[in-house]
């Protein structure tokens, strides 16, 4: 059968064996000083995440051939997948319930509550589904906690509804492959460690 985009944690990320991983939160802004020595901050657009995998080397020839090929399908337009930090893949309480939105803060947008769900702390990540055709995928991460009201890192999306899943185990996001993975080099024993970087998509 097919590929069908994005591709599932299972059909890839989960496929990888890592040696290495950045995950990271990028907020594209300007800043201008001004004669009076004054920093002036504007935004550029919404924040998305970026990251990039390492993969070590492998004695599996078979292994890495299967990778090639699914980094080979990632890097052509139209295609993604969906990615996880798999540095931090549960809450640091180690808790796996999922949680309900149940409002929103319609002045500030880094303000979400949410109904039931693990103990939570600052730092911990979390998703939600929201939109269709297609649908989308908002990771955050939480900056601090006031009851069952989170600060979020990036902002709340504007077509964010209440009553959406929360999901804090493996929060994914949807990214696409930055052009040119490193695909590693394969001789006839072992195959040298791949490296690939990718970014969030919005759509």
């Amino acid at each position: 059968m097919p590929l069908t985009f994005p591709l599932s944690l299972a059909d890839f990320q989960d496929k990888l064996r890592l040696s290495s991983v950045e995950f990271f939160l990028s907020n594209p802004r300007q800043i201008d000083r001004t004669a009076g020595g004054a920093q002036n901050s504007a935004s550029l657009g919404e924040a998305v995440w970026h990251g990039m995998f390492t993969i070590p080397p492998t004695n599996s020839r078979s292994d890495a051939a299967e990778i090639d090929a699914l980094l080979s399908a990632l890097d052509r337009a139209g295609s993604s997948f969906l990615v996880y930090d798999s540095s931090k893949p549960t809450p640091a309480s180690g808790g796996t319930s999922t949680a309900t939105i149940t409002s929103f803060d319609a002045g500030d947008r880094r303000l979400v509550t949410v109904s039931g769900g693990p103990t939570l702390a600052p730092g911990d990540l979390l998703s939600f589904t929201y939109g269709s055709s297609p649908t989308r995928y908002s990771l955050h991460r939480i900056v601090t906690l006031s009851g069952s009201t989170l600060e979020v890192t990036p902002f709340i999306p504007a077509g964010a509804t209440t009553g959406a899943t929360v999901t804090f185990v493996k929060p994914v996001m949807k990214a696409v492959l930055r052009p040119d993975p490193n695909y590693g080099t394969h001789r006839s024993v072992i195959s040298g460690g791949k490296s690939f970087s990718f970014v969030q998509t919005l759509r």
